[in-house]
């Protein structure tokens, strides 16, 4: 009974897109325009070299060498184990959805089991802080309001990490292999990261077209952007930066939008993962963490 009131809900849903696309054509069309802009212009540069990065770096061990140089580090502060500490440091600088794309491979490769690879998802969350950065500037134009939020959204994922000290990794090691041509590992990198940029842009139109459809019943420029937030976070950002609110309540909206990332990034997360039986659940729980505590710590300093 069940099943059969869920699928009548998304044929209900899908004849409702239906009949808006027909009734509001030029804003949907004009909606998928921008979302490729924006995909195109912020989400494809900052993705895109990072996917090729870590697929080169895999190749010729360069993770061994972030083993050697952070692992004591953060093996005291959190208990990580060493492919732990490679995935943390690589997804600080690379950001989300390449944490789930590093994670995939390497449980893909046997190098990471997938129990601990669910664990280390919920931590490793950061968005792109080249995008992170861009977009905070864009909004606020200070520097110490995006350096502060910035803060905020990465000290929590360390919380986090620090939250999850007694779980008991498997102590597995990213140990030298003979690396692959480099036209070869180049190959391969690129129709990986094609097919996956290739999700992710879909994933981003989807939820676009959604916000593009609530928007139409909703008229209160607040709850559209808080709703498009919820939904695509990179939608929710470039709305806000329309909005005139004051700055405190801005920040209050970036910090729950950055911190739970969005259905969208949530959908690119289970896609990436889901061939790899990597639990998605503990992720989703942390996300809705995250964003409740980094929501407070905004509230109560202004």
């Amino acid at each position: 009974m069940k099943k059969t009131l869920k699928n009548y809900f998304y044929i209900i849903l899908t004849l409702l897109f239906i009949f808006l696309l027909f009734w509001k054509n030029i804003a949907f069309k004009t909606c998928i325009l921008k979302c490729c802009t924006l995909f195109f212009e912020q989400v494809f540069p900052s993705l895109f070299p990072m996917f090729i990065i870590n697929d080169i770096l895999m190749n010729y061990n360069f993770f061994s060498l972030i083993e050697k140089t952070f692992h004591k580090i953060f093996q005291k502060l959190f208990k990580f184990s060493t492919v732990a500490s490679t995935i943390f440091v690589m997804s600080m600088f690379s950001g989300t959805p390449t944490n789930a794309y590093l994670t995939a491979n390497l449980v893909r490769e046997k190098k990471l089991s997938s129990k601990d690879a669910s664990v280390i998802l919920t931590y490793s969350c950061f968005l792109n802080p080249l995008f992170l950065f861009t977009m905070l500037t864009t909004i606020f134009h200070n520097s110490s309001i995006t350096l502060k939020l910035m803060s905020i959204h990465y000290g929590l994922n360390f919380f986090i990490a620090f939250l999850q000290r007694r779980y008991p990794y498997e102590q597995k090691s990213l140990q030298n292999k003979e690396a692959e041509a480099f036209s070869i590992t180049l190959s391969k990198s690129l129709k990986r990261s094609i097919d996956t940029l290739l999700l992710i842009l879909g994933t981003i139109i989807f939820y676009f077209i959604i916000c593009e459809g609530i928007s139409t019943f909703i008229y209160s420029p607040l709850l559209n952007c808080l709703l498009n937030g919820i939904l695509e976070a990179t939608g929710g950002l470039a709305k806000l930066t329309l909005l005139n609110i004051n700055n405190h309540l801005k920040e209050i909206f970036v910090c729950l939008f950055i911190s739970f990332g969005g259905f969208s990034i949530h959908s690119q997360i289970k896609n990436i993962i889901s061939e790899e039986n990597i639990s998605y659940k503990p992720f989703l729980i942390a996300r809705i963490f995250h964003a409740f505590l980094s929501t407070l710590i905004c509230i109560i300093i202004p």
